[in-house]
């Protein structure tokens, strides 16, 4: 805005040396005939652009002044957002902006208030959401002494019915042995050449050794996604077409980290599954695991005992848990 009156003066005073120009040689001086331009015409140019660009400007704000000026009176924002030193600002530099907003303003108040945007969280979130909801529905259920329900697994021809079939992101943790290769180099020259050269391959070969290190140590490896069935004796993962199965009486600590659920085991690396379905499972492993009178005092359940006798509220994913019921 304080600029537009800078592009404003020169508008006035190019008009005024158009004007002075036409008095001085005529009106014929700011033609254009056959590419032969009158000496007034350079400037008639400058004039007619400055002072559209003028008026172009003040129409725009104008019109960015109005539709603000809607918005916030049927947001029931204050007036200018209570940023008075801007309102100020722009009231001197252009009232014309400033009323258009003052006058939108009053016209949003009178009008029906804009009801906010209602919040839609991510697909993820919500199927996340979602999944906890079914734990808590499933909890009341095996709570109430009901058989777990059973689903059809279609392709699955292991032993015993089938509990949970469900997408999960598949891991395992654990280290491993990387060799790498160190380089050697032959070079003939100045002794700064084959020092540099040295120095080189020293530096080269210990890059080589820390990445090695760093791809060696224990961590988190052969991600998947995998189809996961869990009967009443294992959970099965189906991985890269082969059923691989982890016996829930060989479990030697079940646990939950955020999304994800991992189980250790004496012989074999921890298993991490993550997806939506991760409480459902942790239903079905306590129930499984712990039989029908004992499930329930898992530690790794905590969360979801709250939520059934509403001490918890809102879901580990920041929406409201349904309440239990009976």
């Amino acid at each position: 805005m304080p600029a537009l009156q800078l592009l404003g003066l020169l508008a006035i005073r190019l008009n005024g040396q158009y004007e002075r120009c036409v008095a001085e040689h005529g009106a014929a001086s700011a033609d254009n005939i056959n590419g032969v331009t009158g000496p007034c015409y350079t400037v008639m140019m400058w004039a007619g652009a400055f002072s559209l660009g003028f008026i172009t400007v003040i129409a725009a704000t104008v019109i960015v002044g109005f539709v603000l000026g809607v918005t916030d009176g049927r947001a029931r924002h204050r007036f200018a957002h209570g940023r008075w030193v801007y309102a100020i600002v722009v009231g001197i530099a252009g009232p014309w902006a400033m009323f258009a907003y003052a006058l939108a303003y009053g016209l949003g108040r009178l009008l029906p208030a804009l009801r906010p945007p209602e919040y839609r969280p991510p697909p993820s979130v919500a199927a996340q959401h979602q999944g906890w909801i079914e734990a808590i529905h499933l909890y009341q259920r095996l709570a109430k002494g009901e058989p777990p329900p059973t689903v059809v697994a279609p392709g699955f021809i292991g032993p015993g019915a089938i509990y949970l079939d469900a997408p999960f992101t598949y891991s395992r943790f654990y280290g491993t042995t990387v060799s790498y290769e160190q380089g050697g180099t032959f070079v003939y020259g100045s002794p700064a050449v084959v020092t540099g050269a040295v120095v080189g391959n020293l530096i080269g070969g210990s890059i080589a050794r820390s990445r090695a290190a760093s791809l060696a140590q224990a961590q988190w490896r052969e991600f998947a996604y995998v189809r996961v069935i869990v009967t009443s004796t294992t959970t099965w993962c189906c991985l890269s077409g082969r059923w691989l199965a982890f016996d829930h009486d060989v479990v030697l600590s079940y646990s939950i980290d955020g999304l994800n659920c991992i189980l250790s085991f004496a012989d074999v690396e921890p298993l991490r599954l993550s997806g939506p379905s991760i409480w459902c499972h942790a239903v079905m492993f306590a129930y499984a695991r712990y039989g029908p009178s004992q499930w329930q005092q898992a530690p790794f359940l905590h969360p979801l005992r709250e939520a059934v006798h509403g001490a918890a509220g809102p879901s580990p994913w920041g929406q409201q848990a349904e309440p239990a019921h009976g």
